[in-house]
């Protein structure tokens, strides 16, 4: 082998040295800062996990009763004639309702056969921490219903009057264009709670 290829490749080989030791200590200066820029809450693979004061809307005991059961059709009846259970009712989503079926509760709904209003009453078995964090928010939102027996609150929603009232490990929630003051739920919350037992 000549000396001036000799010569080429000892070139070469130093120049590959080089090249390999700047890329090593490039890839080591880069990977530092981005270690210690990202903050640890910021990791994309950890979820971020609930805290004790928020507890997650999906707890709750399921309530195996049915729509008959919470509300009787003799109570239903006693209270309107005209209304009726109807079938397969979802409830929309973001109301109570919605929130009580996501903590494996049971929503139903009533429409009135002559006046096309609607009576819709949903019930969850919640933990007491949910439970009293529900009643502290509706205390600052709503008004108390100290008539309904138990803590209740009543607020209007647009044209619907929304009754809310807590007996036992249970949140109830009756919603209707009928219920104009609060007392125009108290039968419903009455005969919900008596439906529990």
């Amino acid at each position: 082998m000549s000396s001036s290829v000799s010569r080429v490749l000892v070139s070469l080989a130093v120049a590959a040295a080089l090249v390999s030791g700047v890329s090593a200590c490039a890839s080591e200066t880069e990977a530092t800062p981005s270690e210690t820029s990202v903050p640890p809450t910021s990791k994309p693979t950890e979820t971020p996990k609930p805290t004790a004061t928020q507890p997650p809307v999906t707890v709750g005991t399921p309530v195996t009763i049915d729509c008959n059961t919470l509300i009787s059709p003799q109570a239903m009846y006693d209270f309107n004639p005209n209304f009726g259970l109807s079938d397969g009712f979802k409830p929309e989503a973001g109301s109570e309702a919605a929130t009580i079926v996501a903590a494996k509760g049971l929503a139903c709904q009533w429409v009135n056969q002559t006046s096309g209003e609607v009576i819709q009453v949903a019930v969850a078995d919640l933990p007491a921490d949910k439970l009293t964090a529900l009643k502290n928010s509706y205390v600052t939102s709503s008004n108390s219903v100290p008539t309904y027996g138990v803590e209740g609150y009543f607020e209007m929603d647009d044209s619907f009057g929304v009754a809310e009232a807590f007996s036992g490990s249970y949140w109830i929630s009756a919603r209707s264009n009928f219920f104009l003051e609060p007392g125009d739920a108290q039968p419903i919350i009455a005969a919900a709670i008596a439906g529990l037992g």
